[in-house]
């Protein structure tokens, strides 16, 4: 049989394969399945690109609650949007969303464009993304190609190249391009079945072909990477990541059951959070030291150095970014992840001086 015969019929089966699988198998019941408008189904696409499902499905309804469309998003100031995303980590994608939905409210009325392209060129959407927007709210046949997506391909069809390059990511999005399916009634159980399948079977560490039971697997018996043992070595990963240690201080001040907090830089870490002063900007010296706490990012160890100062007084020069707050108010505000588990550990309601 020519192997343009044989590329087909593989490329068919696995297509029509995984649309069975997911129909019967697969997630039918996440939030963000019930009613697929474009600003829920983009919601639910940012918060997922760096969060579990598990803590996604709790946050999301939260701020639909809090954000019911995308006129009160963009109507919202990104203080509220930062504060309302606290704890999720990986901050840029709040703030994205808050420029994005502007975007779309000034120069889409409020709609987001059904084109893939178009899409693309919005704050925060990347081409996966707007594919999978494209393809859960309206319809349209466009390849999604997130991290889930290339281990999946990858391991299926044996592909060892490394894809921190832009030629083996581009020889994978061919690849997803053809696998769609031809009939659009199809559309969304390939793509929902293709996320599915990653999330579920064949993930990072421990998929289902590794575990004692490999009959789970609907590819066992096709999967390149499982029938020459290489699952562990498939996605090739050889970008390492450079992980900085950092140490940095933070000066508590308490006045009668108030806290003192800054707005961080735009740039950098934690951009745009309320945090602790990292220097003694009151110069006092009668600080007490706390134990250090630790906190862990991607590319970033940090060990934090505690110092907390009762205040007889509250001073009155504070710069614009800067602001007394109320230990019940601070934990509505837009705070990295330690600082807020900080404040819920310490009783600081107490410190009155």
């Amino acid at each position: 049989m020519p192997k343009e015969i044989m590329k087909f019929i593989e490329i068919k089966n696995f297509t029509e394969d995984l649309i069975s699988w997911q129909r019967a198998q697969g997630r039918h019941h996440l939030p963000w399945q019930v009613n697929r408008t474009a600003y829920r189904v983009w919601l639910s696409e940012i918060m997922l690109q760096q969060t579990q499902v598990s803590t996604v499905v709790d946050r999301y309804q939260s701020f639909l609650k809090r954000f019911p469309n995308i006129q009160v998003l963009a109507g919202s100031s990104v203080d509220d949007v930062l504060a309302e995303w606290s704890g999720m980590g990986y901050y840029t994608r709040a703030r994205n969303l808050h420029k994005c939905a502007q975007v779309v409210v000034n120069e889409y009325d409020g709609n987001f464009p059904n084109d893939p392209l178009l899409l693309e060129r919005l704050p925060g959407i990347g081409k996966s993304t707007a594919a999978a927007i494209a393809v859960f709210s309206y319809g349209v046949r466009a390849a999604i190609l997130d991290g889930n997506v290339k281990r999946v391909l990858a391991r299926i069809w044996g592909v060892g190249d490394d894809l921190s390059k832009s030629a083996a990511v581009k020889s994978l999005w061919a690849h997803a391009e053809q696998l769609l399916p031809n009939k659009s009634a199809d559309l969304v159980s390939y793509t929902q079945g293709l996320m599915d399948f990653g999330a579920t079977h064949c993930t990072q560490y421990q998929p289902v072909c590794m575990r004692l039971d490999k009959k789970e697997c609907l590819f066992k018996n096709r999967c390149q990477a499982n029938l020459s043992n290489k699952v562990n070595q498939i996605p090739l990963k050889v970008k390492k990541i450079n992980v900085q240690q950092i140490e940095m201080d933070w000066w508590i001040y308490i006045y009668r059951g108030k806290v003192f907090l800054e707005k961080r830089p735009e740039n950098g870490i934690w951009a745009s959070l309320w945090s602790f002063p990292e220097q003694n900007i009151f110069n006092k010296n009668d600080a007490e030291k706390l134990n250090s706490v630790k906190h862990v990012l991607t590319h970033r160890h940090l060990k934090i150095h505690p110092y907390k100062i009762l205040l007889s007084s509250q001073p009155k020069k504070i710069k614009v970014d800067q602001a007394w707050v109320p230990l019940g108010d601070a934990l509505k505000l837009g705070l990295p992840k330690p600082v807020s588990a900080f404040l819920k550990s310490q009783d600081l309601a107490h410190d009155d001086a």
